[in-house]
């Protein structure tokens, strides 16, 4: 116990199977199994989660289960960083694998850097549950910040990490009191800006955000993702979730500025379906998200 400082929270909802190849990824890790500890945090799976977590728990010491009844990735979120018990906490979605090196190049920044950052994160890349459609550009699921580390910058800093690479210490969840349960996933039900809401949140108390392009993961991406009707949805739930977050001020200037936006989109509507073929649906896809977006933001309303 004297040797674990970083505790990997792996919160799963009815992804057995791919629950399997993100512990497969974490078991394989090139540090010492001493030093850091896995907690699948398990909300109301009702498929062979149990299985694969018992599987797990029974041969490598460092991994243990909680379940949490609160259904939820916010509520999961925040019941893992409360059973850690290393200095550091990291999250990974149960459908993301981690590279051998994650856990190493999580911790150095933390040990290493001066001041030392509230939060280390880095970049994540798709991997697929078959081929995507030829006009699908991996942009559409890459999360990065370019390929120099650093300490993130205005106005990106505010957005922090995305969710399934991102690493905090374990007394900044506590002091900010974790992620709203306003946000994220419910069930199959999506949501999305729970990690945003929370980088928000403690920017202005504590803005030292750490990203390393080599802290990398790789995460599924199933064939829904690469539809347009997708790319829009997604589009939707994001802008929701900004406009909640800015606490609905319909009167601002930006809120003017999205609709003025959203009005010059709707007008391009004619061109962009007459180049919808092969790549030149790329730029359909990157439309609809856009539109989505704007769409989520100016009308989104139902956070529940």
């Amino acid at each position: 116990m004297n040797k674990l400082r970083l505790s990997i929270v792996v919160c799963t909802y009815n992804r057995a199977d791919l629950l399997l190849v993100c512990l497969e990824s974490l078991v394989n890790q090139d540090v010492e199994p001493e030093s850091y500890e896995v907690i699948i945090v398990n909300n109301n799976s009702t498929d062979k989660t149990l299985e694969v977590v018992d599987r797990f728990a029974k041969k490598y010491p460092n991994i243990r289960t909680v379940q949490e009844l609160n259904q939820g990735l916010s509520h999961a979120r925040n019941r893992g960083w409360r059973e850690a018990r290393g200095k550091y906490v990291a999250y990974i979605d149960d459908d993301a694998k981690a590279t051998p090196d994650w856990c190493k190049r999580i911790l150095n920044p933390f040990s290493t850097v001066t001041p030392t950052p509230a939060a280390v994160g880095g970049q994540i890349f798709p991997y697929y549950e078959t081929l995507p459609p030829v006009w699908f550009c991996d942009d559409f699921e890459i999360r990065t910040w370019g390929e120099k580390s650093g300490f993130l910058e205005l106005p990106r800093a505010r957005q922090g990490f995305s969710g399934s690479n991102m690493a905090f210490q374990r007394s900044i969840l506590e002091r900010f009191g974790g992620f709203s349960s306003m946000y994220g996933i419910v069930g199959g039900k999506l949501r999305m800006g729970e990690d945003t809401e929370f980088f928000n949140r403690i920017y202005d108390e504590e803005p030292k955000f750490w990203y390393d392009p080599a802290i990398t993961v790789y995460h599924w991406t199933p064939r829904r993702n690469c539809t347009l009707s997708y790319r829009f949805i997604r589009g939707y739930r994001v802008g929701e979730s900004v406009i909640h977050m800015q606490q609905r001020r319909l009167l601002s200037e930006i809120y003017a500025r999205e609709f003025i936006c959203l009005f010059k989109l709707i007008c391009s509507v004619p061109y962009r379906i007459l180049v919808a073929k092969g790549y030149k649906k790329t730029e359909v896809g990157r439309f609809l998200q856009e539109m989505g977006y704007k769409c989520g933001f100016l009308f989104g309303r139902n956070l529940t």
